[in-house]
């Protein structure tokens, strides 16, 4: 499992104290409120101290980044999180973590093939399932996916016109 997960995008600065607005990709920008630090690569090595996060906004004021010129360095930057310093509910992942498991038929036990995806959607994520001989895409509720165990892998109820050609 990967340490560090994408959290967004930094973009513009925000006003003339080195504020910079902030393209979160997790579910909420509440899920990050906490976070201290946040890493200029996935491996961990480089990172900005969070000084000040807004989630409403969202935008963020990083320890030494306190003007807009320098802030505007790091405009479209993709930052990351340590997996650690985020508590996740029980029976909630991370998207990176269901990538490549195996999925099943719930009504055969079959494996139909590999999560290879998660595909973001209006209503609901969808999960791009390949096949050897057929690919699926299913909606990411409670209707269609019915386990999901990191160990194990995923259960998914199959019905007509899931299968992609």
């Amino acid at each position: 499992m990967k340490r560090y997960l994408q959290a967004g995008r930094l973009n513009s600065p925000r006003g003339i104290k080195g504020e910079v607005h902030f393209d979160c990709w997790c579910d909420s920008p509440d899920f990050l409120i906490g976070v201290k630090r946040f890493y200029l690569d996935e491996n961990g090595e480089r990172f900005l101290t969070v000084k000040q996060y807004r989630p409403t906004i969202p935008a963020i004021l990083f320890e030494g980044y306190e003007d807009r010129g320098i802030a505007g360095s790091l405009t479209g930057r993709t930052v990351y999180f340590d997996r650690n310093d985020v508590k996740l509910d029980e029976g909630v992942y991370y998207n990176d973590d269901l990538i490549s498991l195996p999925v099943f038929d719930l009504e055969t036990g079959e494996q139909i093939g590999i999560l290879e995806r998660i595909d973001e959607g209006v209503k609901c994520n969808y999960y791009f399932i390949k096949g050897e001989k057929n690919d699926y895409l299913v909606p990411d509720n409670d209707e269609f996916i019915k386990e999901i165990n990191i160990e194990t892998g995923l259960k998914v109820k199959l019905i007509e016109g899931l299968e992609t050609k």
